[in-house]
């Protein structure tokens, strides 16, 4: 990466001048947020000056002096009150091309693996008692995107999907399903407090009559609910899988709560936690003094008739995901999961666990923009609702797209007839339509008898517009993003990378010729910028698991 690469040459500045070089962490390289301040800026002397008892400025002068003599530089300058600034040599833009053209689909990826992690990124996890919803929809394309981009990057990551297949809502699914069996039999029904009474609980009963038919109700009652529990909860979890397969989102691991149970984990939980001096007794229950180990306040984990409260699987799954070896767990939740995080990882130091390595990121609300008027969504009132439906709606690839268009801890205002509008308002379209365009060219240079095969790298030297080394300079800070992103789990600088990209591409091909026969070497010259170009794009939407496509 280039940023690396400067980073190694201030360091050996430090050692030319003979000065004790800083360390590598404190040598911070940073892209400007004006172009005149150059490609980079580093405020090392700002940080150091003091400690070589000498004045910002100065420092400052004496490191661009050896910088600027440097050939991978064009220029490097130091400005008050001690800032440098780093303008990347013409040669060097141009080898960028190259190496795009050279590595292809590996184009920002990290081959070096002594800073690879293993990591267990959990997402979804929704409970298997319907649908997967939106916000269901923005964890999978989230946590998708970003294992994507970390497998990438050389780490170790596998996906999972915790399945919440016990406790007291999946008794209220299966007393739904029984419901729905009976008026479907027209038998007497007495409806389930909070019970669920969504079509897809129609659906189940349908099928279990279909398969079963009247023999479900001369079985046993014990055999009935075991009979209903399987149907329901393999036909709705089936149906989550199908979605997500539609959603281009795939699992490594898939772990059931129930199997976890049966295992006695829930049961070791307990016992380990009894070991500890952090538990006692109040108001007929048993409680944990989590609030002493940075939680709000101490928490219930057994109530009075026995039944345990869902810290204590929560504890037990969390349990085997760190007797699986991993350096790195990462949680993503959904916006009702703020209380729950201190909670888990007190109950973890409790339980003697280190709790650096486990890591929440709370995905916030997603709001529907129907005209100029925020929707609650609403199934009765005919609004989306489920993941399926956003996907009939307007596509996988809008949906993907929009989601990760804004940070994580943000809410989400999602415009449905933006994401369905084909025009250069709609970002993933105008993204996608860069690509497409570019794809266009290669046929048309064809045409002018101008062949890309005959391209040769000194062609690269007619690139001399402003225009030009502007894209160059985005291409070239593709791979350095990604690691930000990866440092960070901000998925959404993606999204407005590509939009930059497409917009930087969009204003150089409205202001410069590509294919001019006239001009055969600065046409190949400009095809392979272009080319480039789409092998960027084509690479960022891949990430982000979003199609490429060669005509729209």
């Amino acid at each position: 990466m280039i940023i690396e690469t400067i980073k190694q040459k201030f360091y050996n500045s430090f050692k030319e001048l003979d000065l004790e070089a800083p360390l590598m962490d404190e040598i911070e390289i940073e892209h400007p947020k004006h172009k005149e301040y150059g490609d980079y800026s580093c405020n090392i002397a700002l940080k150091k000056a003091k400690s070589y008892k000498t004045k910002p400025l100065k420092l400052a002068k004496d490191i661009a002096s050896t910088l600027d003599k440097d050939n991978f530089f064009a220029k490097v300058e130091a400005i008050k009150p001690g800032f440098i600034n780093i303008y990347i040599s013409k040669k060097e833009l141009r080898d960028i091309l190259l190496t795009i053209h050279e590595t292809g689909e590996d184009f920002g990826r990290n081959t070096q693996s002594e800073n690879s992690q293993k990591v267990l990124l959990e997402f979804v996890s929704a409970n298997p008692t319907g649908p997967l919803n939106v916000v269901n929809a923005r964890a999978a394309a989230f946590g998708d995107s970003l294992a994507k981009i970390m497998n990438f990057l050389g780490h170790e990551v596998q996906t999972e999907y915790y399945i919440n297949d016990a406790g007291n809502q999946i008794d209220i699914l299966i007393e739904s399903v029984e419901v729905e069996l009976n008026r479907l039999a027209e038998m007497p029904v007495k409806e389930v407090e909070g019970g669920y009474k969504n079509q897809y609980i129609r659906e189940v009963a349908d099928e279990i009559l279909e398969e079963e038919h009247q023999s479900i109700f001369r079985t046993s009652e014990a055999n009935k609910e075991k009979k209903i529990r399987k149907y329901a909860l393999d036909g709705i979890l089936k149906r989550q899988k199908e979605s997500l397969l539609d959603f281009n989102v795939f699992f490594d691991n898939w772990i059931s709560e129930q199997a976890l149970r049966d295992k006695g984990s829930v049961e070791d939980v307990l016992s380990y936690l009894a070991e500890t001096d952090y538990i006692y007794e109040k108001d007929d229950a048993m409680w944990v003094s989590t609030s002493k180990f940075g939680d709000d306040k101490d928490r219930v984990i057994m109530k009075g008739d026995g039944t345990t409260t869902y810290l204590i699987p929560d504890l037990a799954y969390h349990i085997s995901k760190y007797k699986r070896g991993f350096n790195q767990l990462i949680d993503i939740l959904g916006p009702d999961h703020h209380g729950h995080t201190k909670k888990l990882q007190a109950g973890m130091k409790i339980l003697g666990y280190d709790i650096d390595i486990l890591n929440f990121i709370i995905l916030q609300q997603v709001n529907f923009i129907i005209g100029d008027k925020k929707v609650k969504m609403s199934k009765r009132e005919g609004n989306i609702f489920t993941l399926d439906q956003l996907i009939d709606e307007v596509g996988t690839d809008a949906s993907r797209f929009f989601f990760l268009m804004r940070k994580s801890n943000s809410p989400l205002d999602f415009d449905i007839e933006l994401a369905k509008k084909q025009s250069s308002e709609n970002p993933v379209y105008y993204v996608q339509y860069a690509h497409a365009r570019i794809n266009s060219l290669e046929k048309k240079v064809s045409k002018e008898g101008i062949k890309f095969k005959n391209f040769k790298p000194e062609y690269l030297k007619r690139l001399r517009y402003e225009e030009e080394w502007n894209l160059i300079r985005k291409l070239m800070k593709f791979p350095e993003l990604l690691v930000h992103i990866s440092a960070t789990q901000s998925v959404h600088l993606l999204t407005s990378y590509l939009i930059g990209l497409a917009s930087t591409y969009h204003t150089f091909y409205q202001k410069r010729r590509v294919v001019n026969k006239r001009y055969k070497e600065l046409s190949l010259a400009r095809l392979y910028l272009c080319k480039a170009t789409q092998i960027v794009l084509a690479n960022g939407l891949r990430l982000l698991g979003i199609s490429a496509p060669k005509e729209m």
